[in-house]
């Protein structure tokens, strides 16, 4: 199977995850009370949102900037800007087999940044991007513990917590990988990462500034979602904000559906039913934030279109 073929397979499993997913959904919520709420959505609660995903692009493309200096001459700020508008799109707005990260590679590179350092830099963007959400799930576990007592909720954040630890430490310890242990092509790249990621972790000049970006990134996408929850008259605290928001963004990056549709919708209503939220209106939540990130993500579809243009 050539690699086309097996992108458009894999789009397909994903497809029919998402449709799977949708379907189970939709069999235990009011789907007639979730589209009146989601029709009850206050325009300046629309339109803010859509501004706050807008704004994290600004926030991220300039940590991706930041990153990508350690593997190389630097993109400046404006076309790291530029590029992660154009990955939102695509992670976004198309049901696409070409993903988000996979635009930025190939754009960099277009640029004349070497593959390997394109896929490196890009890969630890992601990478410190998830930190700021495990940073985020570690704050709100006071919280957790104040208010949900089942012993089941509070093992399965412990163990995102700790699988996000294990992660970033194998990662760092990667360079120390024996050399016949990896392919030859390898293994200058998988060196380049590893002493990448030791710096953006270990040495404050550049973790600091990384880290707290990504904290910031995420503190945004977890504000967009609570604009619309209060747009909609919900009552949403700092509890379902802060602690449950952001592991289910968390795990929606877990690439089994198309853009996260469906299992998105699903961990919301699971991570809402916790804090009393009725089914439905968790649901509307999950799918008017789907829908800012199209909005906020087309601006990155012009871009690209421009840049085609220039490129013809």
């Amino acid at each position: 199977m050539n690699d086309s073929a097996k992108k458009w397979a894999i789009f397909t499993v994903k497809s029919a995850v998402t449709v799977g997913l949708i379907w189970l959904i939709l069999r235990g919520v009011d789907f007639r009370a979730a589209l009146e709420r989601m029709a009850g959505l206050a325009p300046a609660a629309a339109i803010l949102s859509v501004s706050l995903l807008m704004l994290h692009c600004f926030v991220a493309g300039w940590r991706w900037r930041i990153i990508m200096r350690l593997f190389g001459p630097a993109l400046s700020t404006r076309t790291a800007i530029r590029l992660f508008f154009e990955g939102y799109f695509f992670n976004n707005a198309l049901p696409s087999t070409i993903g988000g990260d996979g635009v930025r590679i190939y754009r960099t590179h277009k640029l004349g940044l070497p593959l390997a350092a394109s896929i490196n830099g890009v890969l630890l963007d992601r990478v410190t991007g998830l930190t700021g959400l495990f940073i985020l799930v570690a704050i709100g576990q006071p919280l957790l513990y104040a208010r949900i007592d089942d012993t089941a909720t509070r093992l399965a954040f412990a163990a995102i917590l700790l699988a996000g630890a294990a992660g970033i430490a194998a990662m760092i310890l990667a360079r120390h990988i024996p050399d016949r242990l990896l392919p030859t092509r390898l293994r200058v790249p998988v060196q380049k990462l590893s002493e990448a990621t030791r710096a953006a972790y270990l040495h404050p000049a550049l973790s600091l500034p990384v880290l707290g970006l990504s904290v910031v990134v995420h503190g945004l996408i977890v504000m967009s979602v609570h604009v619309i929850a209060v747009g909609l008259g919900l009552d949403v605290g700092l509890f379902e904000s802060l602690v449950l928001v952001p592991a289910v963004i968390l795990l929606t990056t877990i690439p089994v559906s198309v853009g996260g549709w469906g299992l998105r919708e699903g961990l919301m209503v699971v991570a809402l039913g916790l804090a009393g939220i009725p089914a439905d209106a968790a649901l509307s939540v999950s799918v008017l934030f789907g829908l800012a990130q199209i909005a906020a993500g087309l601006p990155g579809g012009v871009l690209w279109m421009m840049a085609g243009r220039q490129t013809a």
